[in-house]
């Protein structure tokens, strides 16, 4: 595998927290090669890759830019399944992480309501958010990590950087908010711009995508609010003095 084939970056995360919209900003700028398919999961595939000797070929067939691009891909599950954290290393050690993040606790009922409308869960917020922290044991590929049910694990960022940071230094990670994102575009990609060392990108108009209806008379209750914002308060405080990034409560539905 040559240095001119692997990847440079990686929007890692998290799940519902934007990532598809900078993946759309990302693809405007005429030095980044971005993959055909937003969220290859190439790195957390459990059945496909035999991670003893993997074939990186899959993945870079991905790619059809120029050799002096930047190579990068999307696969928000990446931050929270932390067994791609070291094939990731063993791939590229130099590589670069981009990480979108929100307020748990509106990550969760967002997760929850993507969830219900793809069928893949039938309970309600309420009883979801509680039973999934044993769904995640029985659902789960790995202890502890489900892809569907994790509305609570996946939250836990400043725990999940930490791990990443064991391998990559945290110079390598970009940490951005999804309400900067939707506040100030332009800002946030001149950032992405600077971590990534290329041109500035053009100005760019607000891209909402990914955005689903909620369901007919739901709405997060006061009490799952409370539950959730009690369960993330010390995480959330880790993450503040690991990232620097503190995280408030939005409205964003997406």
């Amino acid at each position: 595998m040559s240095v001119e084939q692997r990847l440079s970056f990686l929007v890692a995360g998290a799940q519902k927290c934007g990532t598809t919209a900078l993946d759309g900003y990302l693809r405007l700028h005429p030095q980044l090669d971005m993959a055909q398919t937003k969220e290859t999961h190439f790195f957390d595939d459990e059945v496909a890759v035999d991670w003893r000797a993997p074939d990186y070929s899959p993945l870079h067939a991905q790619f059809l830019g120029r050799p002096d691009q930047l190579r990068g891909e999307a696969t928000p599950i990446t931050l929270y399944w932390t067994p791609a954290h070291y094939r990731l290393l063993r791939y590229n050690p130099d590589l670069r992480f981009i990480v979108m993040l929100r307020h748990p606790t509106d990550r969760a009922w967002s997760h929850w309501r993507m969830n219900i409308r793809r069928d893949l869960d039938t309970l309600p917020f309420s009883e979801a958010i509680r039973s999934g922290r044993t769904r995640v044991l029985e659902d789960g590929e790995h202890a502890g990590l489900a892809r569907h049910s994790s509305y609570i694990e996946r939250g836990y960022f400043a725990r999940q950087i930490a791990s990443l940071a064991t391998l990559f230094p945290l110079r390598n990670m970009l940490f951005l908010r999804q309400s900067d994102l939707l506040s100030d575009p332009d800002a946030v990609l001149a950032r992405v711009a600077s971590f990534l060392d290329i041109a500035s990108f053009p100005s760019v108009d607000h891209l909402r995508l990914n955005v689903g209806d909620t369901p007919e008379g739901s709405a997060m209750s006061t009490e799952d609010a409370d539950y959730l914002d009690a369960l993330f308060a010390e995480g959330l405080n880790y993450l503040e003095r690991l990232t620097g990034v503190r995280l408030e409560r939005d409205s964003t539905e997406s």
